[in-house]
């Protein structure tokens, strides 16, 4: 179980989460940080890179990756901030934007090997175009020995044929902010929405091999109440350590060197309430007080290469 966990989110200004409690349930999984530049930017709020530098100096070994705070529509503002923190001996991930120059993400590449490449996700652009373009982005970046990083790409039709070394999504934290059901089918994530019966219905067993609790579900018509979410967010997030598994047998991923094999997905979890639950999942699953269908069909042949140290 990858976790991407955002400054801007679960840093001093929002829920304070303890790295170091999330770090020590995740038994083989990494944790990445997002310093929330975008999200910030949307709402018109700033954050200071020394703030954010701090933050990742006192959580230093509970992250495995942390990425740029970049500056959004400035690449060499954002190249700035990226040489000051790797000057405090910080090694974040550049980040590559729609709009930048591709000898600017070949400069990244050279000088961190892993990039993180954003600017994609909700754009109006065909899967057949998304595919396209981090396709051709990882593609480059191997050639120099290096990965991309596909923020906030989920969709494995997608992913299976752009082949990114990683990618996240926010689906699990998104499907109960909507009110639906996430779920993996053997082949791609769902979302369903509860009022769909029949779609339930057909995907049935996938669903209840995650341990949700379908039959509640079709009883009430909507997600169950509090008493459920435990269970819910152990099944939902599931949905990406079962798709995970499928992807590195459909698809492999050649790593950088010195990186565990890819893919590697990450849930990217924006509830403080779901942080922690889910960073205990990956603890379950490896000692195995939690042995769900999903996990025994696709999580047979698991090899846990133990997670990149930070």
């Amino acid at each position: 179980m990858n976790l991407l966990l955002s400054f801007a989110f679960h840093g001093p200004r929002g829920y304070d989460i303890d790295l170091a409690r999330v770090r020590g349930d995740l038994t083989c999984g990494n944790l990445m940080i997002d310093s929330g530049a975008f999200t910030a930017f949307s709402k018109g709020v700033r954050i200071r890179l020394e703030e954010y530098a701090e933050w990742l100096e006192r959580w230093r070994g509970a992250w495995q990756y942390a990425m740029n705070l970049d500056v959004i529509g400035n690449p060499e503002a954002s190249a700035r901030q990226c040489a000051r923190l790797h000057a405090r001996g910080l090694p974040v991930m550049p980040v590559f934007t729609a709009g930048a120059r591709l000898a600017e993400f070949d400069a990244m590449v050279r000088d961190s090997r892993y990039v993180a490449v954003g600017g994609l996700a909700g754009r109006r652009i065909s899967k057949d175009g998304l595919a396209a373009r981090v396709g051709m982005l990882q593609r480059r970046a191997a050639d120099q020995g290096g990965g991309i990083h596909a923020l906030g790409i989920g969709a494995l039709s997608v992913l299976r044929r752009a082949r990114p070394y990683s990618a996240d999504s926010s689906a699990c934290s998104a499907a109960f902010l909507y009110g639906s059901l996430v779920y993996f089918d053997g082949r791609e994530v769902r979302q369903t929405a509860t009022s769909n019966r029949a779609a339930l219905a057909r995907h049935r067993d996938h669903i209840t091999a995650q341990d949700i609790p379908l039959a509640e579900v079709l009883r009430l018509g909507k997600l169950p109440g509090k008493s459920h979410r435990p269970q819910m967010v152990r099944g939902y997030s599931l949905t990406y350590a079962v798709a995970d598994e499928h992807l590195k047998r459909a698809a492999p991923v050649a790593a950088p060197d010195g990186l565990p094999p890819g893919p590697q997905l990450y849930n990217s979890v924006t509830p403080d309430w779901m942080v922690y639950p889910t960073a205990r999942l990956d603890r379950e699953l490896h000692d195995g007080t939690w042995r769900p269908r999903a996990w025994q069909r696709y999580g047979g042949r698991h090899a846990c290469p133990g997670a990149v140290a930070a």
